[in-house]
């Protein structure tokens, strides 16, 4: 090259196409100008001359094949007529260069005139006159765009797989599922942050070591060992790709269920195994909970049932019973002797004794708001121990009341917190079932100026000190599957904070518990009950319509034992027909009977009648939904309500508000 450079720098002053042509004759002891073209035409490269103007002396073979054009298309034109505009811009950024000498190299993509994009290294050579003037130059072209392509799909793909790998790395990473890698040996290659965390392993401990010894329980640890050499030997594997539930075990020796596919991948000089695990225990327990959850529905369920056939049944006894305290009654005030008369008070008591455990039951079957008014504490107590009275007998349980008769009232709904009372009661008994006798319960009540305590104590076995704080927490129980559903104190807690009341346990001396009630008591004026007025004993006129007769007869005695006048009638039409709507002062009239019921008789009576408007008793003996019918009937007015079985003074009592 250096010897092109000396012969074309010191040639004639012909101009400087010439040294490319076959008719110039070399100057003695110089290289012939011919041998300078052939030896271009032959390069594996394109090989083009250039004068000082841009314009092109010489193109060799390789570059006119390249642009498809003749040599007469080529030499006489311009860099830009031939390569394009871009090929020329860029050859004018090195004309300074070249004019100073220095031979300039550059590689790029070009578009040319024809519209090939190429990728091209060039090398440009300055060449000089005898004067040292810039006469031209000669451009060696190598075309590498094959090259360049592979080079750069190369590039790519390495690109992408790093990307790939970065991509696949971060998620392992970040997984909240644990990820482990186990080769054929059965020895941990690698583990994620959340494998980790789930079984309280570090990296530097954990990797390297057995599988086998690391999660897998000591009972799992030959089958897994097994199944390992099976694979290797013969391909089978019954886990292999499948997703199974396993129990895994954690670095503290505590056992988890854990759900595991494993998953090969074959590399050049050995395979391995990518176990994904995902940790069970947290949906194990929500699946606990929600099979809970429908054993306490399936449950509701059936107490809901149990209690409208309970009310069902109560409904169906008031009737009777309603006869039974009437007549009892009316026994017990016309006995002609001592021993006729003790004969009725027993058989009174008896039957108002199952009228209160009617009603009892009743009540805590009611689904109604909440009814404050003044109530003993120690009248809620006996009427929830006469309910459960039978069922502490069968079951050996002996039950003291220990009541203090100065005990003040309470404002209380009746019904709520005697479920209460009752619930206490029930709780202590089946804390005593598993027991040998004595079985004991002991009923207190005291007086402690501004509240009144009630006290529930057994001697069984107690709560364990380390239950004592959650035996009120809702569902949480200390009995045997299938005998509590762990709600009853929940709730016991709830309606006496409800009531302004604080409800505690405490270990019984000598064994078994102790539940403390405490309620605020009515102080000063509250404390007072009202006198009831004296209800006048004659002078009434008062309709009677049942379709029970023994019960319509039995409220009609009394009324006439009070010196009232009774207009007695069996349906609703009678009574309307006979004119006993017009001549009644009072009326006391059946909720549920055949035809007209007790409500369309009352609003047809007070048609007739308007002075009877807040005159009509509604007698009923369905304590669930009667109640609700009659306050929903009456609008904001209301409606007086007699419930059955009544007794001779809840007549006088209903009668006080008309004297």
């Amino acid at each position: 090259m250096a010897e092109a450079e000396q012969l074309i720098g010191s040639g004639p002053a012909a101009p400087f196409g010439r040294l490319f042509e076959d008719s110039v004759v070399a100057p003695e002891g110089q290289l012939d100008p011919t041998v300078l073209g052939r030896l271009f035409e032959a390069m594996p490269m394109r090989v083009t001359a250039l004068d000082a103007g841009q314009r092109f002396v010489f193109a060799n073979s390789e570059t006119l094949a390249m642009l498809g054009k003749r040599s007469d298309e080529v030499v006489g034109h311009t860099v830009r007529e031939v390569f394009g505009a871009s090929v020329d811009e860029r050859s004018k950024v090195f004309e300074a260069k070249l004019a100073k000498g220095e031979v300039v190299r550059w590689a790029d993509w070009g578009v040319y005139a024809n519209g090939q994009r190429r990728y091209v290294e060039h090398l440009y050579s300055p060449c000089f006159g005898p004067a040292g003037e810039l006469i031209g130059y000669i451009s060696f072209v190598r075309d590498t765009t094959d090259l360049k392509e592979r080079e750069e799909a190369l590039e790519a793909r390495i690109a992408a797989l790093n990307i790939a790998e970065t991509v696949n790395t971060a998620i392992i990473k970040t997984s909240i599922d644990p990820i482990m890698v186990v080769d054929e040996d059965g020895l941990l290659i690698d583990l994620n942050p959340a494998a980790m965390a789930t079984f309280g392993y570090s990296r530097a401990h954990a990797v390297g070591r057995p599988i086998a010894d690391l999660i897998i329980p000591p009972h799992l640890r030959e089958s897994h060992t097994q199944g390992m050499g099976r694979y290797t030997a013969t391909g089978m594997s019954r886990i292999l790709d499948q997703r199974i539930t396993v129990d895994a075990q954690r670095s503290d020796g505590a056992t988890i269920p854990i759900e595991l596919t494993i998953s090969e991948i074959r590399l050049p000089q050995r395979r391995v195994f990518t176990a994904h695990l995902r940790d069970l225990s947290s949906v194990r327990q929500a699946e606990r909970q929600l099979e809970q959850q429908r054993e306490r529905l399936h449950q509701a369920e059936k107490l809901s049932a149990m209690g409208s056939l309970l009310a069902g049944v109560a409904h169906e006894l008031n009737n009777p019973l309603a006869i039974l305290v009437a007549q009892s009654t009316l026994l017990m005030e016309t006995a002609s002797s001592d021993a006729q008369k003790r004969r009725a008070e027993r058989i009174h008591a008896a039957a108002e004794r199952s009228g209160r455990i009617v009603k009892s039951f009743l009540a805590m079957a009611r689904q109604r708001p909440e009814k404050r008014e003044p109530t003993s504490l120690n009248a809620l107590v006996k009427a929830s121990t006469e309910m459960l009275a039978y069922g502490l007998r069968t079951h050996g349980v002996e039950l003291a009341l220990d009541l203090d008769e100065r005990l003040p009232a309470i404002v209380a709904d009746q019904d709520f917190l005697g479920q209460v009372v009752a619930n206490l009661i029930i709780n202590a008994q089946h804390a005593l079932a598993e027991r040998p006798d004595p079985r004991r319960i002991v009923v207190s009540t005291r007086n402690e100026g501004r509240s009144a305590v009630l006290q529930v104590a057994d001697n069984g076995p107690g709560v364990p000190a380390q239950l004592a704080e959650r035996i009120f927490e809702p569902y949480f129980t200390t009995k045997p599957a299938g005998v509590g559903t762990g709600i009853g104190l929940s709730i016991c807690k709830t309606v006496v904070e409800s009531h302004g009341g604080t409800i505690s346990h405490a270990a019984a001396p000598g064994g078994g518990a102790i539940f403390t009630v405490s309620l605020p008591a009515i102080t000063g004026e509250q404390a007072e009950e009202p006198v009831p007025a004296s209800p006048e004993t004659d002078g009434l006129s008062i309709l009677v319509v049942d379709d029970e007769a023994d019960v319509r007869e039995g409220l009609a005695e009394m009324l006439e034992l009070l010196g009232h006048r009774v207009l007695p009638a069996q349906t609703a039409r009678e009574a309307l027909e006979g004119g006993g709507a017009e001549a009644a002062d009072l009326v006391f009239v059946d909720l549920r009977m055949p035809g007209i019921d007790g409500l369309r008789f009352r609003d047809a009576v007070v048609a007739r009648n308007p002075r009877l408007a807040d005159r009509v008793i509604i007698m009923t003996g369905d304590a669930v939904e009667g109640p609700g019918a009659v306050e929903r009937h009456g609008g904001e007015g209301r409606i007086p309500i007699m419930e059955k079985p009544f007794t001779l003074a809840d007549v006088r009592d209903a009668l006080t508000a008309f004297a």
